[in-house]
């Protein structure tokens, strides 16, 4: 029996990422509208709602998260216990420098420090290896850690063990129910890839009708969307708030931010919010829905944080 192949995305970025960069070039369309009716007749009101429509009908379908593509549920659960194995293996480094002068990037290497900068940006895999090899070297090496109450306190080792199982917990369970809900996903993707051709064609006449216009033809070139949308270099958030039922996007909300007593609102599909390096509770509030409250939001520099909600109507 010969393998079954997935369908390839051809889009070249995340699937969220896609789906916003969508919405984006729709609602610039829709902006620039007789433009592209002078240009083809087909170009109508109508041919934006079938597309948003598409759209929409995409998102719904299932879709199997991945350990790239985690829920946001799944990773606003795991930061607080990522941080906390992060600043343990940081103390870890200290005590390993302190007792072994002279080995000590043998040591380091011994004891996971190889994964951090991995786990430090999020990579849940290396996170896992890192405090696994960690608490290993902590319980084979625990007295010449210590050296007689001098360095590592003798605490530590429980707290180490502690915070690892903590985030095992969550980590684990997750890539448990994510192997048993794993299935075919070709229908969403050949639903993504639709909605990818068609915009695409859109963009291309786009680029056509605005080749004079360096400034209007930017807005219709899918990677120069997709960089304003992942935000690569700046640190803050980005905000996209959807119905929970129809999957389209609400262009009115607002952003409370703590700490720092931040009011951000939102007029369009993406509220961009730039903030310091920090650990904030998010609550995002629309006319008609329910406050939805994101706790652990971390923002690390240079980085634009993705914040995609989904609103449940009151």
């Amino acid at each position: 029996m010969s393998k079954k192949k997935g369908v390839r995305a051809l889009y070249g970025c995340s699937q969220q990422s896609f789906y916003t960069v969508a919405a984006v070039v729709w609602a610039n369309y829709n902006t620039n509208i007789l433009k592209f009716t002078a240009l083809k007749g087909k170009y109508t009101p109508a041919f934006a709602v079938a597309a948003l429509s598409a759209l929409a009908a995409a998102k719904l379908l299932p879709n199997q998260e991945t350990r790239n593509a985690m829920p946001e549920s799944v990773r606003i659960a795991l930061l607080p216990l990522a941080y906390n194995c992060l600043a343990n293996q940081r103390k870890l480094k200290s005590y390993i420098e302190e007792a072994y002068p002279t080995t000590a990037s043998t040591m380091l290497a011994s004891a996971g420090n190889k994964s951090y900068k991995a786990a430090y940006h999020e990579g849940w895999e290396e996170m896992n290896t890192m405090i696994t090899d960690a608490d290993l070297f902590i319980s084979n090496n625990t007295a010449t850690l210590e050296m007689a109450s001098a360095n590592m306190p003798a605490a530590f080792a429980a707290t180490y063990t502690t915070d690892k199982t903590a985030f095992e917990t969550v980590y684990k369970n997750y890539l448990l129910t994510a192997q048993a809900t794993s299935g075919d996903t070709s229908d969403k993707m050949k639903a993504n890839n639709k909605v990818y051709t068609t915009m695409m064609a859109m963009l291309k006449d786009g680029q056509l009708i605005f080749e004079t216009d360096e400034t209007r033809k930017a807005i219709f070139t899918f990677d120069t969307v997709l960089g304003k949308v992942t935000g690569n270099g700046t640190t803050g958030m980005r905000i996209t708030a959807s119905d929970s039922v129809s999957k389209v996007n609400i262009t009115k909300f607002t952003a409370s931010i703590q700490p720092g007593a931040v009011v951000a609102v939102a007029d369009g599909i993406i509220l961009e919010v730039k903030m310091s390096e920090a650990l904030y509770t998010v609550v995002i509030s629309a006319p008609g829905y329910n406050d939805l409250t994101i706790n652990s939001v971390q923002l690390k520099i240079g980085i634009m944080h993705r914040l995609d909600v989904e609103l449940v109507k009151i």
